[in-house]
């Protein structure tokens, strides 16, 4: 079955699905921005690097947070009312900001910005691909989640052997990967507002979810992106 188009959709119709997309980017984009300012504000403070190593707790408890957070807006967005999932996706977006300030340190300040740059135009790229194409992209979607598992276990081996060609080959095949799913999760977005009636509740969440998906798309193409600029 095709995808609905705007341009075979009633007056009334278009507007509302161009409203829940510019809702969806409009969150994404407050997202990234919360992750950025509070990045460079804790990068700005004393050595953050010898901070987190003499306080790894603190750490751990941020990144266990994360995880805490996109498993709580995932499984619970139904239950969760919509200001809800707008503040449980701020504050992900949030503690981002905390652990992305270690990479400023890491990483000199040209490399972050030419990577951002390119970032920004292979995440557009796919994501004008995404709501463009008449292919049905739920078998990339699905093959790229199955990917990321693969990824998450090769870089736990990784993280032991220290292999820097498989370094190099974990930094690739992320970086296909997670542009496959900014296609996938765009062709997503583009079929919700096809079929959206601007009735509310239920259509403010899934904004919600949208621009989750598509939040992580980018900050993760960033980051394998990252490891090949290098710079460090």
């Amino acid at each position: 079955m095709s995808t609905p188009q705007f341009a075979t959709a009633p007056a009334q119709s278009v507007a509302v699905a161009r409203g829940f997309v510019a809702d969806v980017f409009g969150w994404m984009f407050l997202g990234l921005g919360i992750t950025a300012g509070l990045a460079a504000f804790f990068s700005s403070q004393n050595d953050m690097m010898e901070y987190v190593n003499e306080h790894q707790g603190v750490l751990i408890g941020v990144i266990v947070a994360q995880f805490a957070l996109v498993i709580a807006l995932v499984a619970g967005l139904n239950k969760f009312s919509s200001s809800t999932a707008r503040l449980l996706f701020c504050l992900y977006a949030a503690t981002m900001g905390f652990t992305f300030s270690l990479i400023f340190e890491t990483y000199s300040t040209g490399t972050i910005a030419s990577t951002f740059a390119v970032t920004a135009g292979m995440f557009g790229s796919a994501a004008v691909f995404g709501w463009v194409t008449k292919k049905d992209l739920t078998i990339v979607g699905q093959v790229a989640l199955f990917l990321i598992v693969g990824l998450i276990l090769t870089m736990v081996v990784n993280f032991f052997v220290g292999s820097s060609t498989l370094e190099y080959v974990i930094s690739a095949v992320g970086v296909v990967v997670f542009t496959a799913l900014t296609a996938y999760d765009m062709q997503k977005v583009k079929q919700i507002a096809a079929r959206a009636t601007g009735d509310g509740e239920a259509e403010r969440k899934a904004a919600i979810f949208g621009a989750l998906a598509l939040y992580l798309d980018f900050i993760n193409l960033f980051l394998f992106l990252l490891r090949f600029t290098g710079g460090r």
